[in-house]
């Protein structure tokens, strides 16, 4: 065999089974198997592509998703990223930011009418005294409406007043296309953001150990006290089922609403790399993320194995007429 075949042969297997080797143990039909009561998401089935502009088979149709290395900010897979579109509560990642810049944990709030709020709560009330840690807590492990009023009028004494912090946070994020009137992400007039957009909040929340610890608490326990001076506590479950099931998911937010759709971030680190999804508009969210994860993942390994060629190899390889 000569030693051009050689090379050639040399070349594919390590590609190949370089690709293989990192997904077998991650592969969404072994996750699908064993997490049935988890997914109850349509069959998945996929294509894998370094970039895909395209709306790939059997992603919820008329979602927006991009896929990215937040080491390097490399767009792995994006589709629909600069679509407007309802967040629904991944409207939170931007009020931590606001009110851990703003506020310390240790802080006590003493609540107001703005608790009274729909959807998911904490179940907090006029007069109640919360810190800002369990607030936090509440805000990110159960997704508590009633927590990111609070955060917001404790910062800037109103919602209204709060928003416009966030739009001039988001603004000096580099995000043009988005306009947020409210902490929380319920359906509002004027609410929305871009995939692409969220990708630069999500991108400045990675970076702040004090919120990530609490997007990646499976479960926790938060206490308050009311305006007679009676204790309470919960216990909390993450809204994220990917989290702790998804080998390397880290958390960070979850959203739905009939507006929004089904919406997740992820945030997955392992040895060999790191990879945030944003995916906004889903009707199976966590079949779609998890399909295009584990594409990003295939992707990641065939862009290292390529970087690894030496320069002859990758002249031999991709060279014109080669095959």
């Amino acid at each position: 065999m000569s030693n051009k075949i050689k090379s050639i042969l040399w070349v594919m297997l390590f590609l190949i089974s370089g690709v293989f080797l990192s997904c077998f143990p991650y592969s969404t039909a072994n996750f699908v198997k064993e997490n049935n009561n988890l997914l109850a998401d349509s069959e998945i089935k996929g294509q894998s592509s370094v970039v895909n502009t395209s709306s790939p088979e059997l992603i919820t149709k008329d979602s927006s998703y991009v896929l990215l290395n937040p080491q390097n900010k490399q767009i792995l897979n994006e589709y629909q990223g600069d679509i407007k579109r309802a967040p629904a509560s991944t409207t939170k990642l931007l009020t931590g930011l606001i009110a851990v810049k703003d506020l310390k944990e240790t802080e006590l709030v003493r609540v107001g009418r703005e608790v009274e709020v729909e959807g998911s709560r904490l179940g907090l009330k006029p007069g109640d005294e919360i810190s800002v840690h369990d607030l936090l807590t509440a805000l990110y492990v159960q997704s508590a409406n009633d927590a990111a009023a609070a955060i917001a009028v404790k910062v800037s004494g109103s919602i209204p007043a709060f928003a416009v912090e966030m739009n001039n946070y988001a603004l000096s994020l580099g995000c043009l296309n988005s306009n947020f009137r409210n902490p929380h992400g319920l359906p509002e007039p004027g609410h929305y953001t871009t995939a692409e957009d969220l990708s630069k909040i999500a991108g400045a929340f990675l970076k702040q150990a004090n919120l990530m610890k609490f997007v990646k608490e499976t479960s926790a326990a938060v206490r308050w006290r009311d305006s007679k001076g009676q204790n309470h506590s919960a216990l909390l479950k993450n809204t994220n089922s990917l989290l702790g099931v998804y080998p390397g998911d880290q958390g960070l937010k979850t959203g739905t609403t009939t507006e929004a759709g089904q919406c997740l971030i992820s945030y997955v680190c392992r040895p060999d790399g790191e990879l945030l999804l944003i995916l906004l508009g889903s009707k199976q969210r966590y079949s779609d993320s998890i399909k295009l994860l584990d594409e990003g993942w295939a992707d990641q390994r065939i862009n290292a194995a390529i970087r690894n060629l030496s320069n002859d190899q990758r002249d031999f390889f991709f060279s014109p007429g080669l095959f």
